[in-house]
C-alpha cells in the first residue's frame, strides 16, 4: 500500500539526485572551457613575451641566452614542449635536448603535434587546440639576424610552445564535483527536514482524518476526527466532526419522520370523510370519473342540477347516466386531460329545467401514487347572474366611454394616492400627442412646461391642494409629445368613481388666447416705445442740430489748421480735429439710432460699423471696468447692407455683453473679432464674453421674442430677437456659440452681396482746384459761414455770405453764383422754402444749391432732400469734401 510517508521523502531525494546530475551535465562542460579560455591567454602572453625575448637575443647574436630562455621553461608544468627552429626548419633550441639539430617534421609527430607543421613552415601566428583538447599550441615566427652581423633581421625561423590542458580541466572538474556535492548535500537534508515537517503537519493528521471517514463509512455515528488547527486539514477536520454530526441528526429525524408519516397517514385516512363533507357543501358542481367515462364521485349540488342521486350515479357511464351525445363532448375534453396531463379551462352552455345556464368548468386530471393521471376532475361554476351583471356594465361603460371621449376639453382621472394618470379621453390624447398607454404611465406633473413655476413640483402641489378637497382652476404652461409649449386652463376636482376617490382635471387648450393676448400687450407696448422714439427723436434733432454746428467750426478750423500751420500746430490740430470727430461720430449715430426710415443697402464697411457701436457703448464698458479686446482684419471687404441696422445689431450685442458681466466676479472682458472667409464669400463677426454665460437649457430659448434673463426693468427680450430677424433679413445668420471656458459668444455672418458692383459704379472723386468760383453762403451761424469762407478762400474761390433767406434772394438777384450752400434750419426763411423761391425765380440756379444741416432725424427734411435731388453735406464737414463739390456742381 502506498503511502504518502514515503512517497515524499522519495521525490524529495529523487529530486535532489536530478538536480545533482544537471549540475555535473552542465557546470563540467563549462568549467572545462573557462581552464581552457585561461590557459589560451596565458600561452598567448607566454609566447608573447618568448617572441621579443629571442628576437632580441637572436639579432644580437646570444644564442646561450636564448637557449637557456627555452631550457628554463622545460620546468614549467604548464609547457610540455618549447620548440625553436632555423629559415631550414631545422631544431636550433628545445626543452628536449634530444631533438637539437633534427628537422621539425621528425620530432614533432612523435608526440601527436603533426597538426601545427604547416603553420610553422609558412612562419604563421597563432594558438590551436591539440589533439582531444588535451593541449594548447603556440606557433610565431622569429627573426634570425646574418651570421656575423648583429640587429640586422635577414632570416626567420619558428617558434612553437604546446601547454598542457589536461591539468587545468581535472582541476575544475574536481571544482564542480565538489559544489555538486555539496548542495546535493543541503538539498537531501532540506528533503530530509520537509519530509519531517510535512509527516508532522499533513500524512500524521491526514491519516487520522482518514481513519475517521472509514469508521463513519462503517456505521459508527459517534466517530470524529478530533484535528485542531487553523489550517487546511484543521478546518476539514472541523467540516468532518460538523458533518459526523448533522449525518447522526438527519438519522434521527428520518427515523421521527418515519413514524410522523405513518401518523400522518392515519389522519389523512381519517379525513377524507372531512373532505367528502367540503365537497358536499360547496355550492359549485364537482364530479370525479375515470378514464373509461365512468362516475367516481359527485357532490350534493351535482346531484341538485342534475335531479340525481350520488348513489344512481357512481359507477355507472357517463353515457348511460346523461346521454351518448353529450357524454361524446365530454369524453373529448377528458381525453384532452388525460393524454395532455393538463388543466382545462372552459365556458359551456347547460339546458335546465329553468332555462340554459353558463357555467365555467375547470377540469384538471387526478395522479395515482406513481405520477400517473388515472382520472378527471371537473368543478363547475354558475356564471350566469354574473355574465347579466358584466353585460349591464359593459353597456353602461360604453355609455361613460362616449360621453367621455366626445368631450370638447382634454380630460384626466388621476389616482389620489399616486397622483398617476388613470384614464384619458381623446382629446387629452390629441392636445398632448401621447397614445393612452403612454399617457397613463405620466403623472400630472410630467406634462409641465418645466421652467419655473411650471415645474413637476409646481404641479404637484397643486395636485395636493385639490386632492385634499380644494377646487383648482389655474393656467398652466404644459409641454406636448414633440417637446413644443402650449397653455391649458386646468380645472380639478375630487370625485368619487367606481366606489374609489379620484381627481378629475379638465384641460382647455388657451395657447392662441394667451398668444392673443401677448400680442396685444407687445402692440401696447410697441406703441409706447414708438412714442418714445418719437420723442426721443425730436429730443436728438434739437440737440444735434445745435452741437453739429461748434463741432463743424471746430472740424473745419483744425482740418486747416493742419492744412497751413507748423509742424507743433498741425500736431495740435490733428488732435482737436480727432476729437471734434469723434463727437461727430457719436451724434451721427445718435441720429442713425433714432431715424425711423426704410433701410438703405449699400456698401458698408463693417469694421467701422464696429467702431461706430463701440464710439456709443465704449464708454459704459470702460467705466464698468471691462476690458475690450479687438482683433479686425484688415482684408474685410465691404459688404451691402444696411449700415444703421448693422450698427443697432452689434450695439445690441455689446450691450448684452456689458450687463452680462456688470456684476460677475471673475474674468471681465469683451473681445470683438471680425474676419473675411474666402472660400464661402462671407464676412464674420463674433462678439464674445467671458461672463457667466447661457445655460444649454437656455440656448435655444435667446432668439424667442421678450424672452429674457434680465431682471425686470433691465430688458424686455425684443434685443436679440430683432437682431436674428435683420441679419437674416441680410441674407446671413446670428448663432450662439458655447466656447470652451466660461462666458458666450455670439457670430455674425453676412454675406458680401453687390456691394463691390455698387463701389464700381460711384463716381470719381473730381479734383479739388478748377478754377476761381463765385459761392454763396447762407446760414445763420456766423462760425459756420466764417469757417466755410475760410475753407473756400483758400481755394482761390469769391466767396459771398448771406445771414439769413431774405438776404441771400436779395444778392442772387444782383448776381449769379456758380455754387449756393443753404442751412435747412435758419429763422424766418429756411433751406426749404429758400429753395422753393430760387426754383421758382431762377431754375437754372437751383441746381446749384447744396444743403447744408446737422439734422437728418426729422423725416420731412429726408424726403425734402430726396425728391429735390440736390447735393447734401452734413455738418460736421471737412474742408476737402466741401472743396470737392464745388469743383463738381461748378463744372
Amino acid at each position: 500500500m502506498t503511502s504518502l510517508k514515503f512517497t515524499v521523502p522519495l521525490i524529495l531525494l529523487l529530486f535532489a539526485a536530478v538536480l545533482s546530475a544537471v549540475n555535473l551535465l552542465v557546470h563540467v562542460p563549462q568549467a572545462e572551457q573557462v581552464a581552457q579560455e585561461d590557459s589560451r591567454k596565458r600561452l598567448a602572453q607566454e609566447l608573447s613575451r618568448l617572441q621579443s625575448t629571442l628576437e632580441y637575443l637572436l639579432l644580437k647574436g646570444d644564442a646561450p641566452s636564448a637557449q637557456y630562455e627555452i631550457a628554463v621553461l622545460a620546468h614549467n608544468h604548464d609547457v610540455i614542449v618549447a620548440v625553436l627552429t632555423d629559415e631550414h626548419d631545422r631544431v636550433t633550441t628545445a626543452t628536449r635536448r634530444a631533438w637539437l639539430g633534427r628537422p621539425i617534421a621528425e620530432v614533432l609527430p612523435q608526440i601527436g603535434l603533426g597538426q601545427v607543421l604547416g603553420a610553422l613552415s609558412e612562419r604563421r601566428a597563432g594558438i590551436e587546440t591539440g589533439p582531444g583538447g588535451r593541449s594548447l599550441l603556440g606557433h610565431a615566427a622569429i627573426l634570425l639576424g646574418s651570421r656575423g652581423e648583429e640587429l640586422r633581421p635577414s632570416r626567420s625561423g619558428s617558434l612553437l610552445v604546446a601547454y598542457d590542458l589536461v591539468r587545468y580541466k581535472a582541476e575544475a572538474r574536481e571544482q564542480v564535483m565538489r559544489q555538486a556535492l555539496y548542495w546535493a548535500g543541503w538539498v537531501t537534508a532540506l528533503a530530509l527536514v520537509m519530509w519531517a515537517v510535512f509527516h508532522f503537519l499533513l500524512t500524521r493528521r491526514t491519516a487520522r482524518l482518514m481513519r475517521a471517514a472509514e469508521a463513519l463509512a462503517a456505521g459508527r455515528l459517534d466517530v470524529r476526527s478530533g484535528l485542531s488547527g487553523d489550517d487546511e486539514l484543521g478546518r476539514l477536520g472541523r467540516a468532518f466532526d460538523a458533518m459526523a454530526v448533522q449525518v447522526a441528526e438527519t438519522q434521527t429525524r428520518l427515523r421521527d419522520d418515519l413514524a410522523e408519516r405513518a401518523r400522518v397517514q392515519r389522519e389523512l385516512e381519517a379525513s377524507d370523510e372531512r373532505l367528502q363533507q367540503i365537497l358536499n357543501n360547496s355550492t359549485a358542481v364537482i364530479f370525479a370519473r375515470d378514464a373509461e367515462g365512468r362516475y367516481l364521485f359527485v357532490n350534493r349540488q351535482w346531484e341538485r342540477v342534475f335531479g340525481l342521486r350520488s348513489a344512481d350515479v357512481v359507477g355507472r357511464l357517463d353515457a348511460e347516466v346523461r346521454g351518448a351525445e353529450r357524454a361524446a363532448a365530454y369524453r373529448a375534453h377528458d381525453r384532452q386531460v388525460l393524454e395532455r396531463n393538463e388543466t382545462l379551462e372552459f365556458e359551456e352552455a347547460v339546458p335546465l329545467d329553468d332555462g340554459v345556464h353558463t357555467y365555467i368548468s375547470i377540469k384538471f386530471p387526478l395522479h395515482d401514487a406513481d405520477g400517473a393521471a388515472y382520472a378527471v376532475c371537473g368543478i363547475a361554476t354558475d356564471i350566469t347572474e354574473r355574465q347579466r351583471a358584466d353585460a349591464a356594465l359593459r353597456a353602461s361603460e360604453a355609455s361613460y366611454r362616449a360621453i367621455f371621449d366626445a368631450a370638447e376639453d382634454a380630460i384626466f382621472v388621476h389616482d389620489i394616492d399616486t397622483a398617476s394618470i388613470v384614464d384619458v379621453n381623446a382629446k387629452a390624447c390629441a392636445d398632448f400627442g401621447y397614445p393612452r398607454e403612454a399617457m397613463l404611465r405620466l403623472r400630472l406633473g410630467d406634462l409641465s412646461a418645466g421652467e419655473p413655476p411650471y415645474t413637476h413640483e409646481g404641479a404637484m402641489r397643486h395636485f395636493a391642494r385639490a386632492a385634499a378637497g380644494e377646487p383648482m382652476s389655474i393656467d398652466w404652461h404644459c409641454r406636448t409629445a414633440s417637446g413644443e409649449l402650449r397653455w391649458h386652463e386646468v380645472h380639478g376636482k375630487r370625485v368619487t368613481i367606481a366606489g374609489r376617490d379620484r381627481l378629475l382635471t379638465l384641460a382647455r387648450d388657451i395657447t392662441e388666447k394667451k398668444r392673443a393676448q401677448a400680442e396685444l400687450a407687445r402692440e401696447r407696448e410697441s406703441s409706447y416705445q414708438r412714442e418714445k422714439l418719437a420723442a426721443l427723436g425730436s429730443l436728438l434733432a434739437g440737440v444735434s442740430h445745435e452741437l453739429n454746428n461748434p463741432l463743424s467750426v471746430v472740424v473745419a478750423r483744425a482740418v486747416l489748421l493742419e492744412e497751413q500751420g507748423s509742424p507743433s500746430i498741425r500736431t495740435a490740430a490733428a488732435k482737436i480735429r480727432s476729437a471734434a470727430e469723434r463727437c461727430a461720430r457719436i451724434v451721427r449715430t445718435f441720429l442713425a439710432m433714432a431715424r425711423q426710415q426704410p433701410p438703405q443697402r449699400g456698401p458698408v464697411a463693417i469694421n467701422e460699423v464696429i467702431g461706430a457701436a463701440l464710439d456709443i457703448a465704449g464708454y459704459a464698458v470702460r467705466a464698468s471696468g471691462i476690458t475690450l479686446e479687438l482683433a479686425l482684419a484688415d482684408d474685410v471687404p465691404a459688404i451691402h447692407a444696411d449700415a444703421d441696422q448693422l450698427h443697432q445689431v452689434l450695439l445690441n450685442l455689446v450691450i448684452n455683453a456689458q450687463q452680462s458681466l456688470q456684476d460677475h466676479a471673475g474674468s471681465r472682458r469683451i473681445r470683438i473679432e471680425s474676419r473675411f472667409d474666402a472660400a464661402r464669400a462671407r464676412v464674420l463677426v463674433r462678439v464674445a464674453d467671458s461672463g457667466p454665460g447661457i445655460p444649454e437649457a437656455l440656448r435655444a430659448r435667446v432668439f424667442e421674442p421678450y424672452f429674457t434673463t434680465k431682471a425686470v426693468g433691465t430688458g424686455t427680450g425684443v434685443g436679440l430677437a430683432v437682431s436674428q430677424g435683420i441679419v437674416e433679413a441680410h441674407g446671413g445668420s446670428l448663432t450662439i456659440e458655447a466656447p470652451d471656458g466660461a462666458g458666450a459668444a455670439f457670430l455674425i455672418t453676412l454675406p458680401l452681396g453687390d456691394a463691390a458692383g455698387e463701389r464700381s459704379s460711384a463716381p470719381s472723386l473730381t479734383r479739388e482746384d478748377a478754377g476761381a468760383r463765385s459761392i454763396l453762403i447762407v446760414d445763420d451761424e456766423e462760425e459756420v459761414r466764417e469757417t466755410l469762407v475760410d475753407i473756400l478762400s483758400q481755394a482761390r474761390h469769391r466767396v459771398v455770405t448771406a445771414a439769413t433767406g431774405r438776404e441771400a434772394l436779395a444778392r442772387m438777384a444782383a448776381e449769379r453764383y456758380d455754387v449756393i450752400f443753404a442751412d435747412m434750419r435758419m429763422p424766418d426763411l429756411d433751406g426749404r422754402a429758400l429753395y422753393r423761391e430760387i426754383e421758382r425765380r431762377w431754375p437754372a440756379q437751383a441746381a446749384r444749391v447744396v444743403f447744408i444741416t446737422g439734422d437728418m432725424l426729422t423725416a420731412s427734411l429726408r424726403d425734402f432732400v430726396g425728391a429735390s435731388g440736390r447735393h447734401l453735406i452734413e455738418k460736421p464737414f471737412l474742408p476737402g469734401d466741401v472743396r470737392r463739390l464745388v469743383v463738381e456742381l461748378a463744372a
